[in-house]
């Protein structure tokens, strides 16, 4: 006789990429995680910070050192650096945040239904996805820029449609794997729903390398911020972000480095936190 197995003990079938386990061996990745951490604290609680106002200008105090009253000195026009430093990284990775959240709002969808519909929906999606990414992103940001004159964070919206394929096709590469295995065919085959089948198998599958594409794009995002403000057409003076901190780099550097190579390392260490983080992630999803 065949022995009958529980169903409310049989242990479910595993999907594929389904969990990341943080348990990373190298220091560079303990820091890095700590870097981006402190990141998103200084984002989030600057508002409420007792700082300085970064606008106000001491133009009798320009180029200041560092002091109690000036913790990393003040730039070209005595404004206080500390400040505006911490009010740049707020920006920038708020702007960062949008435009990854828009990615993935509108990626993540349309991927699992590409990868798990496949025929047409999945040749649509994706040629449409293969058009917008032969495109600048530089050349759509100018064009919305100039059609609707939007502030950073509407520039941060259209750079997440632009970063939108670039989720679909990953999220739709893992879905077509995850829709291949033997558990999900059954499913099919039983009559399983399709919103269960996305919210118990698919979604849960794709979403380790859903957390790596993140990673990266939100790096890209800053370095896309950062241009487009030193370029004048994202956060405009007199506002801080890690971009009009640079403004004037190349003066700056001979008369007062510090002005610049204090945000310039910060952006830069941010950046490389992120791709600290999603090479780990990588690393820790193939185990």
């Amino acid at each position: 006789m065949t022995d009958l197995v529980d169903k409310t003990t049989a242990p479910e079938p595993r999907t594929p990429g389904r969990t990341i386990r943080w348990r990373p061996r190298r220091i560079g990745a303990w820091l890095a995680l700590a870097y981006v951490v402190v990141a998103v604290a200084i984002t989030v609680l600057v508002p409420v910070l007792p700082l300085q106002d970064p606008d106000v200008q001491e133009l009798g105090n320009t180029l200041g050192p560092l002091s109690g009253g000036h913790w990393l000195g003040t730039d070209d026009l005595g404004r206080d650096l500390f400040a505006r430093l911490m009010w740049a990284v707020h920006t920038s990775f708020l702007a960062a945040l949008t435009a990854v959240a828009v990615a993935v709002v509108v990626g993540l969808p349309l991927g699992l239904l590409a990868g798990y519909l496949g025929g047409w929906a999945d040749t649509v999606l994706s040629r449409l996805a293969d058009v917008v990414l032969t495109v600048p992103a530089l050349i759509l940001l100018l064009a919305a820029q100039t059609a609707l004159d939007t502030g950073i964070q509407g520039q941060m919206v259209v750079l997440g449609f632009i970063f939108a394929p670039r989720i679909l096709r990953v999220v739709r590469a893992e879905t077509l794997v995850i829709a291949a295995t033997p558990f999900v065919q059954a499913g099919r085959m039983s009559g399983c729903s399709h919103s269960r089948m996305v919210w118990r198998y698919l979604l849960p599958g794709v979403r380790a390398q859903l957390a790596v594409q993140a990673s990266y794009l939100l790096g890209l995002a800053l370095v896309v911020e950062a241009g487009i403000s030193f370029l004048g057409i994202g956060v405009r003076p007199p506002g801080s972000s890690l971009g009009t901190l640079l403004i004037g780099a190349s003066s700056m550097l001979s008369i007062e480095p510090r002005v610049v190579l204090i945000p310039a390392a910060v952006l830069t260490l941010l950046i490389l936190s992120l791709n600290v983080l999603g090479d780990q992630l990588t690393e820790e999803r193939k185990k």
